[in-house]
């Protein structure tokens, strides 16, 4: 018998699960996705439509973004553990700390600033507001449509553009 049959993919980060074990799944516009974790529940509802789009699974690439991030001052132990629990998300590539920002390096595939953001407040490291968090706010909308652009285009297996209807 072949188990590899009744596999599927989870279509944030591409690991093939069995379905009766995935715990977390959604339907979405009538179609039925499986995730391994939360985390990529949450990446797929915040823009399902870059993840449904027919992708060939080889030429999905990595979409690198880098960020510094800053944050009002705390006790070594919070920074310590928040940073901590940011280089055990999925997605992160990078992390340094300083006394008064983090640089981070991360695959905007697998993680959005949003997440981080929401997992560095869990952590308790606030952020700090005003201008950074006018910022942090352009840098969430300008990623949501880079990868609103990546997915309305055409599939790398196509060379030709969609028919038009009129």
């Amino acid at each position: 018998m072949n188990h590899h049959a009744n596999l599927t993919i989870d279509p944030v980060c591409l690991k093939r699960l069995v379905p009766s074990e995935a715990e977390h799944q959604i339907a979405y516009r009538n179609v039925s996705y499986r995730f391994c974790s939360a985390h990529c529940l949450e990446r797929f509802v915040e823009i399902p439509e870059f993840f449904i789009v027919p992708h060939r699974l080889e030429g999905i690439r990595a979409v690198p973004k880098q960020h510094r991030l800053r944050f009002n001052p705390v006790s070594s132990s919070v920074l310590e553990e928040a940073i901590e629990r940011l280089r055990t998300l999925q997605g992160v590539i990078r992390v340094s700390k300083f006394e008064k920002h983090v640089d981070l390096e991360y695959d905007l595939r697998l993680v959005g600033l949003q997440q981080i953001e929401a997992l560095l407040a869990n952590a308790g490291l606030p952020l700090k507001g005003g201008i950074h968090r006018l910022v942090r706010g352009f840098w969430e909308f300008s990623e949501h449509n880079e990868l609103a652009n990546m997915a309305s285009q055409p599939s790398p297996c196509c060379s030709r553009p969609p028919v038009r209807l009129r």
